[in-house]
């Protein structure tokens, strides 16, 4: 079964988002064809660590293109083409992964469930997160179209 669902509805199927609404630090999200496209103001985010408060202080906007480069075994490949002032996807990815990690631990999520890769690359691994909230749910692919996400299911 395929179903599609804007950001927000995604995160929140997936346990990421505790909601239906995108945290008020994104101001955007859209896309063409396979391309979801998200802004951001990196201001409004809290509990920053300190080097990222900092760059937030000189670029506030993060725009980023996330396009699923691969899915295997329910883990999505999602390739982030991002930048903030010059400062590239790979160097935004590793600052922010402490904070994604925190945030997986407080909402009880499987651990590595969502990991950052080299060369600006995200794996999520679409199956172990719906398969907590949502047992012998059967991930068979991911994919964005025209600014929504596209998850392929089977019972």
């Amino acid at each position: 079964m395929r179903t599609e669902m804007s950001l927000a509805e995604t995160l929140n199927e997936l346990g990421l988002l505790g909601g239906r609404t995108l945290p008020r630090f994104v101001t955007s999200v859209g896309g063409s064809g396979a391309e979801l496209e998200v802004v951001a103001d990196a201001r409004a985010v809290k509990n920053l660590p300190g080097p990222l408060k900092l760059a937030t202080r000189l670029v506030p906007a993060v725009r980023s293109r996330l396009r699923v480069e691969s899915f295997d075994g329910g883990v999505a490949v999602l390739a982030v083409d991002a930048s903030a002032g010059g400062l590239p996807a790979h160097k935004l990815l590793g600052l922010a992964k402490n904070r994604i990690e925190s945030v997986l631990a407080s909402k009880g999520l499987p651990a590595g469930s969502v990991q950052i890769q080299p060369d600006a690359r995200i794996a999520l691994d679409v199956q172990r997160l719906l398969a907590a909230r949502y047992p012998g749910t059967v991930v068979q692919g991911m994919t964005f179209a025209d600014g929504r996400v596209a998850v392929d299911t089977a019972a």
